[in-house]
């Protein structure tokens, strides 16, 4: 009996998880539902046994997902140091430039008190 109990709770849980995936797929792809549909009149399959079908797939699409968000990510990192890099180069040029010209204001305010002083 118990172990009745903890397969049903399994099952439970695999509904549940089957719906997520599949209210997740039908958001992120237009036409999923009527497909579903569709292929199930096609084969004469229940929804519940084309959702079963269907889990490997949508396993093996998350795992290409996860392996595209990872070169992604991967690749915005690489552009984001770049970047940093680039600004690193450009704010030390900047800040030398602006200390040149701080420096001949310095200067002109120098000889301009030493003009105001005489």
């Amino acid at each position: 009996m118990i172990r009745r109990s903890i397969q049903m709770n399994e099952n439970l849980k695999r509904t549940r998880e089957h719906q997520k995936q599949r209210e997740s797929l039908s958001m992120a792809l237009p036409g999923y539902d009527t497909a579903m549909n569709t292929a199930s009149r096609i084969l004469n399959l229940t929804h519940d046994d084309l959702d079963e079908i269907m889990s490997v797939t949508d396993e093996s699409f998350q795992a290409n997902s996860k392996e595209e968000n990872i070169d992604k990510n991967e690749k915005m990192r690489q552009k984001v140091s770049k970047l940093l890099i680039s600004q690193e180069e450009c704010s030390s040029k900047l800040l030398k430039i602006f200390s040149k010209k701080l420096d001949e204001i310095q200067a002109a305010d120098r000889e301009l008190a030493l003009i105001r002083n005489t």
